[in-house]
């Protein structure tokens, strides 16, 4: 029955660069414990670096957090990553979050690779449209009227000893 068992970790840190990769490393051990795969895990704690970075990046606030669990009924892991961005920011970050959710994950990504190669400001725009497709996972947005911005990830797993 143990299989079956929920798991989840809640983590909050300051905006540093520093915490990403080890908390990066925490979270692919973590899920890989209870996967069958470790691809799978791999691919997902990319995703996570990728939303940390992103959220240090842009944080106007003082914490990053990360909620992940892992649910072995629905056989998902679910992952969300917080932090409060300036309010000028929303915008970008609802327009980017409708481009990468359009269409087939692989056509989008590879569309908004050609497009990135045009970009002049440096900015690549590209790591929503890589989650969806290299993980497949299904990405949600919410933005509160505080300017909390949290992106979730609801990744379909297969759990261990299961088929």
């Amino acid at each position: 029955m143990s299989g079956s068992m929920n798991a989840y970790v809640d983590i909050t840190f300051g905006p540093r660069w520093k915490y990403i990769a080890v908390t990066r490393n925490y979270v692919q051990s973590f899920i890989a414990i209870g996967l069958a795969g470790q691809s799978k895990a791999d691919k997902i704690a990319m995703a996570v670096s990728e939303l940390l970075e992103n959220a240090v990046k842009y944080s106007a606030g003082e914490e990053t957090r990360i909620r992940l669990e892992v649910r072995p009924d629905r056989k998902k892991i679910i992952v969300a990553v917080s932090n409060r961005t300036a309010p000028e920011r929303e915008e970008d970050l609802r327009k980017i979050y409708a481009r990468v959710n359009e269409g087939d994950p692989l056509q989008t990504f590879i569309e908004m690779m050609r497009e990135a190669t045009l970009r002049s400001d440096g900015k690549s725009q590209l790591g929503l449209a890589r989650i969806r497709h290299e993980v497949g996972a299904d990405i949600g947005l919410e933005i509160s009227e505080d300017h909390l911005v949290t992106v979730t990830l609801e990744v379909d797993v297969e759990v261990e000893g299961e088929a």
